[in-house]
């Protein structure tokens, strides 16, 4: 049965399209760019495979400002390896489930593994040292953020930071006034939230306090059902401090680098 790729343009086949993904944890970015038309934004795009009438799998391309592509896979692996022929690889991370399928990332420059960790009714504990950072933290964040090694924080000017706290929800957690830790609300998608871009000053870790923070997270989103994250698999502290919040293993992703020397 011969695979047709088609490019998602209208209503009809976005609810083909979010009824294939059946709502997987790990779909959560492709099932809140589908509900939100974000791919009707142009930063956006996506790709479906199909055999006669039957979805066989879902492709999200998603171009962030820097340049580097976030791609976001689900499928069978013939489908997956049908869709990936379509697009430009480089300078991009793919996101897919791990399922026998390292032989679709031929040329990748590293491939890592992560896990989707899911909190079923997170609860947590207020924290008072726990703030939303606005925007005349900037300076504090931009000193924390940037010294994650391979990331695009490393390059940005400190008026991108300012407008980053401007449009973006993110939490810090201080100790004597000074910023240690941060997380980010990735986004939320009818009862679902995602926590993403986790990082704690590399002189104050081992303290807890991203434990604390994220905590303190999931009590400020304890009306929400589930609490949503990726963690690399070999980042055995921060799998076992997600664990003791009720975090727990929904699923071992991979992480496909192409050229961007970005790690989870």
């Amino acid at each position: 049965m011969a695979l047709e790729v088609k490019k998602l343009e209208g209503w009809f086949e976005k609810q083909k399209l979010m009824k294939v993904l059946k709502n997987d944890y790990d779909n959560f970015y492709m099932l809140f760019d589908l509900d939100n038309f974000n791919f009707l934004l142009g930063n956006s795009s996506f790709l479906y495979a199909k055999a006669e009438n039957e979805i066989t799998g879902v492709l999200l391309n998603y171009y962030h400002s820097t340049g580097i592509k976030d791609i976001w896979l689900y499928g069978d692996n013939e489908s997956n390896g049908k869709l990936l022929s379509y697009v430009d690889r480089s300078t991009s991370v793919i996101h897919v489930r791990y399922n026998d399928n390292m032989g679709l990332f031929g040329g990748a420059r590293n491939v890592y593994r992560e896990y989707c960790m899911v909190a079923e009714k997170p609860a947590g504990r207020h924290d008072d040292n726990m703030k939303l950072l606005t925007q005349d933290k900037y300076t504090q964040y931009a000193k924390l953020i940037s010294q994650w090694p391979n990331t695009r924080f490393r390059t940005m000017e400190l008026d991108e930071f300012r407008n980053l706290l401007n449009y973006s929800t993110i939490f810090g957690y201080f100790v004597d006034g000074t910023l240690v830790s941060a997380a980010t609300l990735g986004a939320i998608w009818k009862s679902w939230f995602v926590v993403s871009s986790v990082f704690t000053d590399p002189l104050q870790r081992n303290k807890g306090y991203a434990q604390k923070l994220i905590s303190s997270i999931l009590d400020h989103y304890s009306n929400l059902d589930k609490g949503i994250l990726f963690v690399n698999e070999d980042n055995a502290p921060a799998v076992k401090a997600y664990s003791n919040l009720g975090f727990r293993i929904y699923s071992k992703d991979l992480w496909v680098d192409y050229g961007t020397g970005l790690v989870p």
